[in-house]
């Protein structure tokens, strides 16, 4: 440990400091419970964000990842739901060698060295050696006073960067949503560099009122460099500014100004991130080299909707869906060439489709009409791929044209923390739960501070039937937002898995408070009162879906999952049945969901995944 480095045999491996110190404390306190408040304590101190609950998760899965250990059969690292962790494998105390002992043994003085010296010669000495270090002293203020010594020491490396949200220099607030549109799409721009870590925007966006210092900020981002600057949009110009700090020493390494019309706001978008790109000296491929150096124009108003768009699909409820939607279609209207307003478009169809607030016969098609234009105009757009690929796995049902659409977004855009998160689905989905989980801590590396991907990672430990950590990531993930719904609604499966009824129904409360009649919570709620054997209670939860679907789309697999709670196996199948003529997505997930387990040794059930075209 003196060494702090870890080996396996003569191989190093590699982990990061916090990993690494976390390592380090378990294996000291050998055998005993170590509690989280203790942990944070020893790797952050008391007096920090709030994210260190996620940290924590963070570091526990990296050093599972590095020694192979498997949290269902743990050989290393044992979890205590609620409470901490063990280190629980061998442990042997390497003693020090003999050669090693003797180089640390004092060496026995001489006669001569242990003589006392005269006095006069110590004295003269003294003086000598003081007026030395005077002039050593003054020779070194001279040299920083006069000369540049900066360009004479290499530049510190940058491998990972965060953009800040910009500042709005309008004065106006009304202007906050452009600001924030404009940091979004540069992040956008930088992301496409595959030479470069930079964090998504759900992330820094937290940051927007912050008075933390960037050293602080970096190290929760876990990034070596800062973007930080404004815009200001006055009349048909705007202006960024932005410079570029290397965190941890809280150093200026860069800085500059930047002046266009609105209508080549895509230029400038894609200039700065080239000199962003430049000044961390990242290598950049051709088509990253051409990417960044071609742009087209767009109409300002085109833009500025556009940008409206994007603000209000990163609330993700379904009316700001709805207004999203709007703001595109003004966008398309004023710039029918306008690639990105399309892929707007096919993102919010896709989630509207994904939470079961359309028919997915109407959303999904939509989606992959936009996605299919969107990549007509400009095929470089991963966002678009993204889509693609979502309809292709929760529509279509072409697992392979999915795969192949996932990993070409990634290709354009490796940064894309969204593109791995849903890749992640695919993989799940398929079976494929190692590369499942390596997309999943990727989407989360790039986008660290996301309360979405960290549920995301308690429904990876859901679908792996590991629900002791599932529960442990999302009671981490509500630490740091206590009101996210999907966190609540995927704590109560787990909670129902672990046959915890009345905690189950009270996450599903907790989620229909926060979504108001969504009936993906109110379907889980009847197949928990039915699995508890509150019979009477989930015959209510059937009524009250059909009175729903009198006003809003009822997916039928909430219907089945009702009665397969009830125990009613051919009602459950009559209802399987209407989802598959419906193209239900949620049918994506039958080999996984274990709430079908009550059915699933069915001829029924194997015949249902053939059409599917479930592996």
């Amino acid at each position: 440990m003196r060494r702090y480095e870890l080996r396996r045999g003569s191989s190093v491996l590699k982990l990061e400091k916090i990993p690494m110190e976390l390592l380090i404390l378990l294996v000291e306190r050998r055998d005993q419970l170590v509690g989280r408040e203790e942990i944070i304590a020893r790797l952050w101190g008391k007096d920090v964000f709030l994210d260190t609950e996620q940290g924590i998760n963070t570091a526990i899965r990296k050093i599972r990842l590095t020694l192979g250990d498997d949290p269902n059969d743990p050989r290393f690292l044992q979890t205590i739901v609620g409470k901490g962790y063990r280190f629980v494998g061998p442990i042997t105390v390497v003693n020090a060698t003999p050669a090693a002992a003797a180089a640390r043994a004092p060496v026995p003085a001489t006669d001569e060295e242990t003589q006392p010296s005269r006095p006069k010669t110590a004295l003269r000495w003294k003086l000598v050696a003081f007026a030395a270090v005077f002039l050593l002293a003054g020779a070194v203020v001279v040299a920083f006073r006069y000369f540049d010594w900066i360009r004479w020491f290499p530049r510190r490396s940058v491998h990972s960067i965060a953009v800040l949200p910009l500042k709005n220099l309008s004065g106006n607030p009304a202007d906050e949503y452009f600001a924030d549109g404009m940091t979004d799409e540069l992040i956008t721009n930088l992301a496409k560099i595959s030479a470069l870590r930079v964090t998504s925007y759900t992330s820094v966006s937290k940051y927007k009122t912050t008075s933390k210092p960037l050293p602080q900020v970096a190290q929760e981002l876990q990034v070596d460099g800062i973007v930080e600057g404004s815009v200001l949009r006055s009349g048909d110009q705007v202006r960024i500014t932005a410079q570029l700090i290397y965190a941890s020493r809280d150093q200026h390494l860069w800085a500059e100004e930047y002046q266009r019309y609105v209508r080549d706001v895509l230029y400038l978008q894609r200039e700065v991130a080239h000199d962003i790109a430049e000044q961390v000296r990242v290598t950049l491929t051709p088509n990253e080299q051409k990417r960044l150096a071609t742009a087209g124009v767009v109409d300002p108003a085109a833009y500025e909707s556009y940008l409206r768009g994007r603000s209000f699909w990163n609330q993700r409820s379904e009316a700001s869906l709805l207004k999203a939607i709007d703001q595109f279609n003004k966008a398309i209207e004023m710039d029918a060439g306008y690639a990105p307003a399309y892929s707007g478009l096919a993102d919010c169809y896709t989630t509207l489709g994904y939470l079961s607030y359309l028919d997915p016969l109407d959303a999904f098609p939509h989606a992959r009409d936009a996605a299919t234009k969107a990549l007509e105009l400009d095929p470089s757009l991963a966002e678009a791929h993204t889509s693609l690929a979502y309809y292709n796995l929760y529509h279509a049902w072409n697992w392979t044209e999915a795969e192949n659409e996932f990993k070409k977004a990634i290709e354009l855009n490796p940064n894309y923390a969204t593109a791995h998160d849903w890749y992640s689905y695919y993989l799940m989905a398929m079976g494929r739960f190692d590369e499942a989980w390596t997309e999943a801590n990727r989407a989360h590396e790039l986008d660290p501070l996301s309360v979405t991907i960290s549920t995301d990672i308690g429904f990876n430990y859901y679908y792996r039937h590991n629900y002791d950590e599932a529960i442990n990531q999302l009671r981490s993930t509500l630490a740091v937002s206590p009101k996210f719904p999907l966190a609540h609604l995927w704590l109560g499966r787990a909670y129902q898995q672990k046959k915890m009824y009345s905690e189950a129904i009270d996450e599903f409360n907790k989620t229909d408070a926060a979504l108001p009649g969504w009936v993906v919570t109110i379907a889980g709620m009847g197949n928990a009162y039915g699995e508890w054997g509150h019979q009477a209670d989930a015959k209510v939860v059937l009524i009250r879906l059909n009175q729903m679907a009198r006003e809003k789309y009822v997916t039928p697999y909430g219907v089945a999952l009702v009665y397969a709670g009830l125990g009613d196996k051919d009602q459950a199948f009559v209802w399987l049945n209407k989802a598959v003529a419906g193209r239900s997505h949620w049918l994506v997930w039958l080999n996984r969901d274990p709430r079908w387990d009550r059915i699933r040794s069915d001829a029924r059930f194997e015949d249902l995944k053939k059409r599917v075209g479930l592996p």
